[in-house]
Parts: C-alpha cells; structure tokens; sequence
C-alpha cells in the first residue's frame, strides 16, 4: 500500500465500515461467497428492460409510472402463477406419499 495517510484513512475506512465483525455492513450482507446467485445479471436484465420502456432519457413521469405499474403487475402474476405452482406440487406430494402409505 502507497505510504500516504489518504490512502491509510480509506483503508482503515473499509475495515470500520465493511470488513470487521463489528462494522456496519458485516461481509455477511455483502459478500457472496456462499451465495448460489454471484452476479448481478438480474438487476442488470431489469435496468435493461426498464431503460427499453423508454423513448427519451428523461421520460414524462406519468409514462414512468404507468411503466413501472406494468412491470409490478407482471411481477405480481408471475409470483401468483409460482405460488400457485408451489402449492399444486406439494399437494401432489402429499398424495402420493399418502397412496404409497406414509403420512
């Protein structure tokens, strides 16, 4: 590390703030090395679509509202439409544990 105390003081920062156990952002909120999901595709997919919405870089804010209407009601479906799922696939299993004579 460059010998400058800015440079002491920003690294000191990172360790208070998000390396120590008694920091304020603990490497558990943050870190992904035992996280399924490493990347950030998801949000990057959404800011591409939303940005896709759009006609101008700074949209009428009725547009923007009715835009991002449309995307919660489609979130919302397809969270029902999964749950829904869900709840036909555990019944299945119930049935057929109930057919082979387990409880």
């Amino acid at each position: 590390m460059p010998d400058d105390e800015r440079c002491q003081q920003f690294a000191d920062y990172l360790l208070h703030n998000y390396v120590q156990t008694t920091s304020r952002f603990q490497p558990e909120i943050w870190a992904c090395f035992t996280k399924d999901n490493r990347t950030t595709n998801a949000c990057e997919s959404f800011h591409f679509h939303l940005s896709r919405m759009f006609y101008s870089p700074s949209p009428n804010i009725f547009v923007f509202m009715e835009n991002l209407r449309l995307i919660e009601t489609e979130a919302s479906l397809k969270r029902k439409k999964l749950q829904t799922i869900q709840i036909f696939a555990e019944a299945r299993k119930t049935e057929i544990g109930k057919a082979r004579g387990s409880p």
